[in-house]
């Protein structure tokens, strides 16, 4: 029986520089229609690993394969299945918005599908020069020219952070409504925890280089829990980390334990992603 070919799949990934480790034994899985965030501080190593997995970085050890390729032997058919949205977009300054359009889809076969709702969104002038387009702009046409061609494999880099709010909360709409009609995955980096919190079913939290914590949301809401308190040994849960209030973060909760809590006089409280991914950086 063949093993299952996954989207992404990168194993005991290794990256070094000079002066530090910026990826350590970095493991990650993600599944056909996966929506992930992906967290970290600032240092964490989130930038590098985008850098590695599209192929911009080379790695030191371990491997990185898209839908069943090696990241460095990509065919043009699974090229052609990846979308990457950079925090922002430079060059091709010279062209006129409509221009780079058209001659960006001369890459793609002439019957290849294509989601013109993204063009409907980004509401850009085709006669504008990129090199006039605010900030913002040139955002959603870098959005645009990842999106257009119905990607299978999406990864964002701090997508929204110069888009106004009208069009982040538009943005953030639109992205899981196209993932669950596509079936695509989504690899998604960002600071602004609440937007991950509203579309993502995993979050991946990064510290160092490595994977502090890798958790679907039902199991974030069902299994996750601040307690006021050290919990006794005998509960058989796993502290995850000390929290900023002088309380802790667990996992492996049920829901026979709220009693016990309450005869202990420990506050239990259900997780709250901010909160949880701060505590897990420090």
């Amino acid at each position: 029986m063949s093993e299952p070919v996954f989207p992404l799949q990168i194993t005991q990934l290794v990256k070094d520089f000079t002066t530090k480790r910026a990826l350590d034994d970095f493991n990650l899985t993600l599944a056909q229609g996966e929506i992930a965030a992906l967290l970290g501080p600032n240092g964490a190593g989130k930038t590098t690993l985008i850098g590695c997995l599209l192929g911009f970085l080379s790695t030191d050890e371990g491997s990185i394969r898209l839908f069943g390729e090696d990241v460095n032997k990509l065919t043009p058919h699974t090229r052609n299945r990846i979308g990457f949205v950079p925090q922002t977009m430079t060059g091709f300054t010279w062209f006129r918005v409509g221009e780079l359009l058209s001659y960006l889809a001369e890459y793609r076969p002439a019957n290849a599908p294509q989601d013109n709702r993204w063009l409907d969104w980004a509401g850009l002038d085709p006669r504008a020069r990129i090199k006039s387009l605010s900030g913002g702009e040139r955002q959603r046409l870098a959005i645009v020219l990842a999106l257009r061609f119905r990607p299978d494999l999406i990864v964002l880099d701090e997508p929204v952070a110069s888009l106004d709010p009208q069009a982040r909360r538009d943005f953030m709409r639109l992205l899981p409504d196209y993932a669950h009609h596509h079936g695509a995955t989504v690899l998604i980096s960002s600071h602004i925890i609440s937007d991950l919190e509203n579309i993502c079913d995993r979050f991946v939290i990064m510290r160092r280089g490595q994977v502090v914590l890798d958790v679907t949301k039902l199991v974030l809401q069902g299994q996750v829990r601040h307690l006021s308190a050290p919990p006794p040994e005998s509960w058989g849960v796993q502290t995850l980390a000390p929290a900023e209030d002088g309380g802790v973060w667990v996992s492996g909760w049920l829901p026979e334990l709220d009693n016990a809590a309450c005869q202990s006089s420990l506050s239990v409280q259900m997780p709250d992603v901010e909160n949880l991914f701060l505590d897990l950086s420090r």
